[in-house]
């Protein structure tokens, strides 16, 4: 008895790391996104596409590859695809690693998925390491990743969405490096310049000596990182082009990144703009333009190689694919408030819906009578609900702050998410998914703030914090209050919520009662 307390103490100290809470988080994703892969038999949802698609790239036989004899068959000899030419090959070729390795069957098509979805967690939980430098909210940050039910759903399917997501995440991960090389970069070459002279003048009449200007900028074009960030962006767009998104978003950043690098001594704001466009614009092209550009164009390869190197061809198939996407999804309905017609879908879901979770989308269902089998594709309540709170939050620490962090990860939001509101096409829910790390790590965030908040008493008049009349120090508790209020409403809330959607994200067979406990409104089913 004499040395538990102490025994529990070291293993406490062992366990709190950042790689054992990054490995521990890893663990559960995989085995949640493993398990029973094969389930459910068949194909789901878009999974009449992309796995046939991979199938076609691999030069399997339409009989392997399930080609339809009409319409499927006519593509293939088009466009060396199935209906899923409107999208870039990336995507299609990591899901056709998992089927040479394992087959044409449910577990082969899907494998790749999980494998990429086990990484978003890893790379989410990395993040977080990387952004709070804490194990406590690393671990909080990949638990809340790996039970967020979109995820889990997409990770056990094989569609290109999650390919896209585990692309922009990582870009973002080299993203944070880059800025951590960059500080010590700065912060050695500080340690080299030659100390400022600090001579006061020896006669009262001598003018004072002006301060000393701030030492300059570190400006390297050759960021390592940097390059690292535009190549996995530049393979976001190359499995969907919606992750030029990230890019966008990346390029925002730098430039507000830079411009408060150079706002310091008598430098202001404009001066620091200019400064940081001109001394950052060349790197910033090389490194977010062309790279991508460049790595963008080798996923096209093999396209390329198929059709004889004809430019031609590609620039017709790269306008189709742009008149697709422009206007090619016809699903209209007339507006009766504008007379005018609108575009829909029966899950057609603007972008303001997706994080209120107004419209999630099914994407398999099995009727037994008293009992169902369902996969539905939506998030998980508990995080997205708490995002509506964790979103203004984090947005108002980056403005009353200056905080860093708050800045990368509203910046890395809302640069993904505002482009949305522009196309006139239909947009369904599980376009999100790029967006649900930053969520989690916002929740990750406004779970960290409210973990060491303390309470001060103030005086009513002045505002200044208040003695305690019996000791004279300052009145402020050292209890962290709202530690409780974080395991109560978010933590177990998430993980059991998760628990007891499980069955309708993996096509599990349950009541019909059950279903009903789960599906909480109409616009669910």
């Amino acid at each position: 008895m004499p040395r538990y307390p102490d025994s529990v103490r070291a293993l406490v100290t062992r366990l709190n790391r950042p790689v054992v809470a990054i490995v521990a988080v890893t663990i559960l994703a995989a085995g949640l996104r493993f398990v029973h892969l094969s389930h459910p038999d068949g194909y789901v949802f878009d999974e009449v596409y992309y796995p046939k698609a991979a199938c076609i790239l691999l030069g399997w036989s339409d009989e392997t590859c399930t080609i339809d004899p009409g319409d499927e068959h006519y593509w293939r000899e088009k466009k060396w695809d199935v209906g899923s030419w409107v999208h870039p090959p990336l995507g299609k070729w990591e899901i056709a690693m998992g089927i040479k390795a394992f087959g044409m069957n449910e577990f082969g098509w899907r494998v790749s998925s999980a494998v990429a979805g086990t990484a978003v967690v890893l790379l989410t939980a990395v993040m977080a390491q990387l952004l709070f430098g804490s194990a406590i909210w690393t671990a909080l940050a990949g638990l809340l990743m790996a039970v967020e039910n979109l995820n889990v759903v997409m990770s056990r399917t094989g569609l290109l969405d999650i390919h896209l997501e585990f692309w922009v995440v990582l870009g973002f991960v080299f993203v944070l490096l880059d800025r951590r090389w960059l500080e010590r970069r700065q912060a050695a070459d500080d340690e080299r310049a030659p100390p400022v002279s600090k001579d006061e003048p020896t006669e009262p009449t001598e003018p004072p000596v002006p301060a000393p200007p701030p030492r300059p900028v570190v400006s390297p074009i050759w960021r390592p990182w940097r390059f690292a960030a535009g190549a996995a962006l530049g393979a976001a767009a190359a499995v969907k082009w919606s992750g030029a998104f990230g890019l966008l978003a990346v390029m925002i950043m730098y430039l507000v990144w830079e411009t408060s690098r150079r706002h310091r001594g008598l430098v202001g704001w404009r001066g620091a703009f200019g400064r940081a466009i001109a001394r950052e614009s060349f790197g910033i092209v090389l490194a977010l333009v062309l790279t991508p550009i460049a790595i963008y164009m080798l996923t096209w390869v093999p396209w390329f190689h198929h059709f004889g190197w004809s430019w031609h061809l590609w620039v017709e198939n790269l306008g189709e694919t742009w008149r697709f996407h422009h206007n090619g999804i016809e699903w209209t309905k007339l507006d009766p408030k504008t007379g005018m017609e609108t575009p829909t879908h029966p899950y057609y879901a603007r972008p303001w819906k997706w994080i209120l979770l107004l419209r999630p989308i099914s994407f398999y269902v099995k009727d037994y009578g008293t009992d169902t089998e369902q996969i539905l594709a939506i998030g998980n309540p508990v995080i997205f609900w708490a995002s509506v709170v964790a979103i203004p939050f984090v947005s108002l620490a980056w403005r009353r702050l200056r905080d860093w962090r708050a800045g990368f990860l509203t910046m890395a939001l809302f640069g993904q998410y505002l482009p949305w509101f522009l196309p006139g096409r239909p947009t369904f829910f599980f376009y999100v998914l790029p967006l649900t790390p930053f969520m989690v790590l916002m929740v990750t965030y406004m779970c960290r703030e409210a973990s060491d908040a303390t309470i001060v008493v103030r005086e009513p008049d002045t505002g200044e914090v208040a003695l305690h009349p019996a000791t004279g120090e300052p009145a402020i508790s050292t209890a962290h209050v709202y530690r409780p209020f974080i395991w109560a409403f978010v933590i177990i809330p998430a993980v059991a919520v998760f628990a007891w959607f499980w069955p309708i994200l993996t096509a599990g067979r349950i009541t019909d009662l059950h279903v009903r406990t789960i599906v909480w409104f109409r616009a669910w089913i």
